[in-house]
C-alpha cells in the first residue's frame, strides 16, 4: 500500500494540485484509518505508532520533504527562467 498509493500520490497528484494543511490532516486520517483496520486497534495513536514502525511517515511530512527538494534543485537551477524568479521573490 505505502510503496504505490502514497508515492503515487506525492508524485503525480500533489504537484498537479497543491493541497491546504486541512487537506493533509484528511488524507493522513485516511492512511491511520487503513492502519486501525490492519493491527485491529481502535485507538488512532497507536495505529500511527504502528505504522511508524513499519515505515509509513506522516503524510505532512512527506509533503514537507518534498517541497524542501523541489525547492533546493529550483534555487540551484541554472535556468534562466528560474534565476529570474529567484530574483522577483
Amino acid at each position: 500500500m505505502v510503496n504505490k498509493v502514497v508515492y503515487i500520490l506525492l508524485y503525480m497528484g500533489l504537484d498537479a494540485c497543491p493541497v491546504s494543511p486541512r487537506q493533509l490532516r484528511s488524507l493522513n486520517y485516511v492512511i491511520v484509518s487503513c492502519g486501525r483496520k490492519i493491527f485491529n486497534v481502535n485507538s488512532s495513536e497507536i495505529a500511527a505508532k504502528c505504522l511508524k514502525m513499519f515505515g509509513v511517515s506522516d503524510l505532512a511530512e512527506l509533503v514537507a520533504t518534498r517541497k524542501d527538494r523541489f525547492v533546493r534543485k529550483y534555487m540551484s537551477s541554472s535556468s534562466v527562467v528560474c534565476e529570474i524568479c529567484v530574483i522577483c521573490s
